[in-house]
């Protein structure tokens, strides 16, 4: 008889850490959060301090936060039933470099924009993709398969199907 072992799952968050930051890969604040998990927006905040640090980026924005803990399979990605849009090559690669960059001058010396312009580049982006806000758009570009590990390099071909969250807010 043989006998398998499954290596354990090892993960950077607690559940509680868990918990509180799942719910950011839908665009959410601290209160909208807080008031979900039924925790004070102080509260969330400090989640959100302590999931930087042991995800090893101190400081980063929430967009470039949600791509960390997608990648690292610390949360899922949010449901979403509408097809990804048919975005351009430019426009993957602004939504990658808000993925990995915190610093709009770095976003846009990645997209070839001074950084004065990124935020409206940003906000063009979000209302065509109909996400919420840039917190919302990277979660679903994960959710697209058009950001992350399984993303293809120029990722603008037909993205992977949206994964369903259980207990998506």
């Amino acid at each position: 008889m043989t006998t398998t072992i499954t290596p354990p799952t090892t993960t950077l968050l607690t559940d509680a850490q868990r918990r509180a930051v799942a719910p950011l890969v839908y665009g959410g604040t601290n209160e909208s959060i807080g008031a979900q998990i039924h925790l004070s927006a102080e509260g969330v905040a400090s989640h959100l301090r302590t999931t930087r640090k042991a995800l090893g980026r101190r400081g980063c924005t929430r967009p470039v936060l949600v791509h960390a803990l997608l990648t690292a399979h610390e949360v899922r990605p949010p449901a979403c039933q509408r097809p990804c849009p048919d975005f351009a090559e430019r426009e993957l690669r602004l939504l990658q470099a808000l993925a990995e960059h915190s610093r709009n001058e770095d976003i846009g010396r990645a997209i070839d924009v001074p950084g004065s312009d990124v935020r409206a580049e940003i906000d063009a982006l979000v209302a065509k993709a109909c996400a919420d806000n840039a917190v919302h758009l990277v979660g679903l570009g994960h959710a697209w398969g058009i950001l992350g590990e399984s993303a293809p390099s120029g990722a603008s071909s037909q993205p992977a199907l949206a994964a369903s969250s259980p207990g998506a807010p």
